[in-house]
Formats: C-alpha cells, structure tokens, sequence
C-alpha cells in the first residue's frame, strides 16, 4: 500500500523541540502499602512526573529534571524509600528515538515501500494511512468524524464492517499524548482485517462483528508530543490562559469525578466532568451507538489489563465475566511473546482512578466489556524500540481477538 507521507522528515519538527538533556528517571521498587498512599501528595507536584504509578510489588518510575532531582531524592528518602537513578539521561533516549525514525523513513522511501507498523507514525501519516484504506476497501472501510478537537482537529474514527445488525467492538488510543505505542497495535488490527483477511480467523471475526478504532483520541497532545515535548501527557486547552495548559482526558469522564490537582498537574482533571470536547465526542457517539458491546482503551506502559472500578474497591456487577476474559485474552498474549500481564480491577492491581473512560463505558453507557490494556513498556519506558513495537502488535492482536470473540449481544440493561 502506497501511503502519501506528510512530514516525512525530522526537519519538519518544531526547532524548539524539548530535548530532556539531563532529565533522569528515578524507579524504586520496595514501596508497601503505606507508601503508596503518601505518595498521593508527591504525585501533584508538577516538577515530579510519574511515569508509573505507586504500587505494591511494582516498579515505581518517576522523572525529574537535574534541578530538581535531589528534591525528589529527599522526599523519597524520608517516605523511607530507596531511590535508584534508573535511566540517568533521558534526552539520549529522544534523540536515539528521533533518528530511529528518521532511519526507517529512509529505508521505506528507499525501497518504494509504504510506512510500516513497526515504527511510530505521527498524525498526519496516521490519517493519510487511513484514507488509503477507505479508497482500497470500500466495502469494508468507513471513516466518520466524530468531533473536532479543541485545537480543530478531526477525531476520526475507522469502521470496519461487513454487514449490518452486528455487535461491536471499540477501540481508542492516545487519550494520553505521549503513549505512541498504542496507534501501531491498533493500525496492525485494521491491517489484520483488511489487507490479512485470509489469515487464521480474521474472516470470522470480521463477520461476526463491527469494529471502531479512534486512533488518536486526543490529537492536538499527540501533535504536541510530536513537535515540541515527548513527554507530553493531556490535551491543549488554554485553562482560561492559565499558566499551565492541558487536561488529563483520562480523568475528565462524568463517572466519579472530582476536581484534582492544579492546572500543572499532570492528571488536572479540568474545570468539570466532561468538559474536554474530545471526551465529549466520545462519550456522545458511545452513547448512541447501541451496537458497541466492548470498550478497549490503549495506554501504556505497565503490562496490564484492567476492568472496572478505579474509583473502589466494590466489585464491578459482572466481574466474573470481565476477569474471566481478561484472564484469557491475557493468556493469548502471554503464549505469544511470553510478556506478563497482570489483570485485575483499575483500583486492585494499579491505582485509584477518578474519572477515567473505562468506568464511564461500563457504568453510565452500559458497555459489559469494558478493559484498559496498559502495553508493555521500553527503551525509556514510553519509546520502546522498532523491535518491542513488532513484538507488541503480535501479542496484542492475540488479545483483541480474544475479547472479540467474547461479544456479548447487548448492552447491559441497567448501569450503576
């Protein structure tokens, strides 16, 4: 497949691109459960980035600038906590990322050969990918615009199907800026169901059931990302010309939410649920497609599969179902690549979550499959290599087809 490749060059990136030069990762891995709960505090602190979040049994990676990296260290320290400097140069890791890229645009241009899913694709080759589909298999291929983001962006969402009347199955990426790896593994299942049709069960699992794929929920933090901070995490809203801009999507859906942090905090979760017009787009077309019996979004990094809650510790309704298809779509991906995952309730195997779009999906829109996958991590942790990136899309497509195979009909008939 030919692709029209826009930006093809590094060059076209903002020449005040965010170098992390100096920036380290912290990780320790002795936290307790008490620990973990003093943590909160630290989390809100806008010179502390939480790569992953305080867990028993579980590394805890934060990153800090060299200004402020004997400030963490202390308040680490008097937690009783064993900080160890885990990557000690983060700007080696972005620009090792950049020329990877570079490289593998070259040798695609050189052999004539459209882009491929083992690298990352920024916005514009994303989309460009996806008209080329539409127009190679229109039978199959649909493409809708759900909103615009708040920068005016389309939040375009892919429709595979082959006939009416069928169960669905959504997937979304990016609601987080700097999750790049999430696209590819989403790229690499419309590819399966398309160009790979003939391949094991593709043929049924297309005929069973409709598929969406939003591949970048939040595209104005995805460009960003792109163009001028790797690490950036939520999306581009002004905040009322605040000094701090962005909110956390993954915390601004209307289930269990409360106001957090300042507007510099990484996880602001905004002035009110679902203020953010990119979770009003897809709260709104959730809602109102019927057909759309399982919810999956794509984060990263940790290794997980996670169901409802993250706001408790009650037990969603039907959690047996949910663990019992996590347990084996994780089994499926683990038999592939041998990548360990961990399943369990978002409260119970990772962290207190407020506002985040899988509960809503479950509770408020009545979706009974409801996951967030959290995909393996690399390199720095958000940059894993073209290696990891082939690696992950095999084993999460074992996954996804798992889940889609476990359809139920209709929606749940009453939410919480």
């Amino acid at each position: 497949m030919k692709v029209l490749l826009l930006c093809a060059s590094l060059l076209c990136l903002a020449a005040a691109y965010k170098s992390y030069d100096g920036y380290r990762v912290y990780r320790t891995i002795d936290l307790d459960a008490s620990m973990a709960g003093k943590l909160g505090s630290l989390m809100h602190r806008p010179q502390f980035d939480f790569w992953t979040m305080p867990r028993v049994g579980r590394p805890l990676d934060i990153m800090v600038s060299a200004e402020h990296a004997s400030e963490l260290e202390s308040a680490l320290e008097k937690l009783g906590l064993s900080p160890k400097v885990h990557l000690e140069n983060v700007g080696q890791y972005v620009q090792r990322e950049r020329m990877e890229i570079e490289a593998l645009r070259k040798k695609e241009k050189a052999l004539g050969r459209a882009p491929s899913f083992d690298r990352y694709l920024n916005f514009d080759e994303i989309l460009a990918y996806i008209a080329e589909i539409e127009t190679l298999y229109p039978d199959i291929v649909s493409v809708q615009d759900i909103g615009t983001s708040i920068e005016g962006r389309p939040l375009r969402v892919v429709k595979l199907s082959n006939g009416p009347g069928k169960k669905a199955i959504w997937f979304d990426s990016v609601l987080h800026a700097r999750e790049w790896i999430g696209p590819p593994t989403a790229l690499f299942a419309i590819n399966e169901l398309t160009e790979n049709l003939a391949n094991g069960n593709n043929q049924a699992l297309l005929d069973d059931n409709d598929w969406y794929f939003l591949l970048v929920a939040n595209p104005d933090g995805f460009v960003h990302a792109w163009e001028n901070d790797r690490f950036w995490r939520k999306n581009r809203n002004q905040n009322g010309g605040d000094l701090c801009q962005g909110v956390d999507l993954n915390r601004n859906f209307d289930y269990s939410w409360i106001a957090q942090g300042s507007t510099c905090s990484e996880t602001y979760s905004g002035s009110a649920p679902n203020s953010e017009v990119e979770v009003q787009a897809i709260s709104n077309f959730l809602s109102s497609t019927q057909g759309i019996t399982a919810y999956v979004a794509i984060h990263s990094y940790g290794q997980y599969l996670l169901y409802p809650y993250g706001d408790t510790t009650v037990e969603a309704p039907t959690v047996d179902e949910l663990a019992r298809v996590a347990n084996e779509a994780t089994a499926a991906l683990t038999e592939i690549g041998g990548t360990p995952y961990v399943v369990g309730s978002t409260y119970d195997a990772l962290y207190e979550a407020l506002g985040i779009s899988v509960d809503w999906a479950y509770d408020k829109a009545g979706i009974p499959l409801a996951y967030t996958i959290e995909l393996r991590g690399g390199g720095s942790g958000f940059d894993p290599p073209a290696s990891l990136i082939v690696e992950s899309n095999a084993e999460t497509w074992e996954a996804y087809k798992v889940i889609a195979a476990n359809l139920p009909t209709a929606r749940r008939t009453k939410a919480n």
